[in-house]
């Protein structure tokens, strides 16, 4: 089944939008439109089915944005027709970036929550990443001795369901506790000095550590698991760092300048793939109509985006950013 998460490609836009107006003088006086598709056909030249494309999808952010996001969509589409600007056939508004930031945060706001029935509560009694009542399956075994310091999740007293007792557990819990590694100070150091015990309860040190070998059992099986972890520990992947992030931070900004630059540079640099960014960026989740006319509308710029969206959301960041792929990750 298709996984899509439009804010994921929001976020990315911008930096689409920024590196193609690399190359242009930028210096001329640019005349005013009355809507943002006069703007941007006025500069890149669009056919007829390119206009009403763009027209259909300036209509349904308007009806979108109709109910309460009137004030961010007046002040983005004010912004794109007086301030945007015609580089080397391309229309450029990046000083409009805020903008839209804020109109694709206001439409995106819907009550729901990405994470919803994952077993984990994450509205603000839990771990906070959703608002109150968008988790309701998760959050209704609320744990009623959250407050007292004491972690009752399931890796401290195991009186209450994981992320119900989020101020408790937060100083006291280690993710990658039970993994075979020592992860408190005296191993990899990613946890706190007492919330990896089992990892960590050894009998012996290592006498080989820091020899450039590694001694625990996946190397020369000389030492206890976590306990050579210099030698032995690999390096970070982007999806460790458990952040989904944006283009500059967080898993997508670690794959942007790593292993996913080739894909996400083919894209930025080919019209069609910048075109159809800025398409899929206004159809809401679920819009599968929308969804289609935008990859019949720009083909070639669909298959260019999906190597990057495959890349970043299924290979790089799959667990960081939920397999936000707008595509779907194939088993």
């Amino acid at each position: 089944m298709r996984v899509r998460h439009v804010m994921i490609t929001a976020a990315i836009a911008g930096l689409f939008a920024a590196c193609a107006s690399s190359g242009g003088d930028g210096g001329k006086t640019e005349p005013v439109h009355g809507t943002v598709c006069e703007a941007r056909c006025a500069c890149e030249g669009c056919s007829d089915d390119q206009e009403g494309l763009c027209e259909a999808e300036q209509g349904a952010i308007a009806e979108r944005s109709e109910e309460r996001c009137q004030d961010e969509y007046t002040a983005y589409i004010d912004c794109v027709r007086l301030e945007g600007r015609c580089v080397d056939g391309h229309h450029l508004a990046e000083v409009c970036d805020v903008h839209e930031e804020a109109l694709l945060d206001c439409l995106d706001s819907t009550d729901r929550c990405p994470s919803a029935g994952d077993g984990i509560c994450d509205e603000p009694q839990g771990t906070g990443k959703c608002p109150a009542g968008t988790d309701r399956a998760d959050c209704l075994s609320s744990c009623p001795s959250t407050g007292d310091g004491t972690c009752d999740e399931p890796e401290g007293t195991g009186l209450c369901a994981e992320g119900t007792d989020v101020v408790d557990c937060a100083a006291t819990t280690c993710s990658r506790t039970n993994n075979g590694t020592c992860d408190e100070p005296e191993g990899t150091g990613l946890c706190a000095e007492g919330t990896d015990v089992a990892d960590c309860a050894v009998d012996e040190p290592c006498a080989t550590t820091d020899n450039g070998e590694c001694d625990e059992p996946g190397g020369t099986g000389l030492c206890e698991a976590g306990t050579d972890t210099a030698d032995c520990s690999a390096p970070l992947t982007c999806d460790d760092l458990d952040e989904c992030g944006d283009d500059s931070k967080g898993c997508i900004g670690c794959a942007n300048a790593g292993s996913c630059a080739d894909e996400l540079d083919t894209c930025i640099l080919d019209d069609d793939c910048i075109g159809f960014t800025r398409c899929v960026v206004t159809c809401a989740d679920d819009d599968d109509a929308c969804f289609r006319a935008c990859m019949d509308a720009h083909p070639a710029g669909r298959n260019l985006y999906a190597n990057y969206d495959r890349c970043v959301n299924c290979n790089e960041c799959y667990y960081s950013c939920g397999n936000a792929s707008i595509f779907g990750c194939n088993p």
